[in-house]
């Protein structure tokens, strides 16, 4: 059985591994401005000394520094249509 789906074979996945590693890349160094990385590592210490998980007090500041980001006029991608 053949597939008529565009996005078949090796070519296809490897432009969109392609496309998702630009999309990562790009948030990436968008988010690391040196006063904010830095900032970010501080807030991650902070929690971990007060509640200890690393991975929960990640969570917990990248949650945070995106809303921060979105009440100052941050940039939001939505996946569907206003309605």
């Amino acid at each position: 059985m053949t597939s008529n789906n565009r996005l078949s074979g090796k070519p296809a996945r490897a432009a969109m591994a392609a496309a998702l590693l630009l999309c990562a890349a790009f948030t990436a160094a968008q988010a690391q401005q040196p006063g904010d990385q830095e900032r970010r590592q501080k807030m991650i210490d902070d929690c971990e000394q007060n509640f200890g998980s690393e991975i929960d007090c990640i969570r917990e500041v990248d949650t945070e520094l995106r809303a921060e980001a979105l009440q100052s006029g941050g940039r939001v991608i939505h996946l569907r249509p206003a309605r």
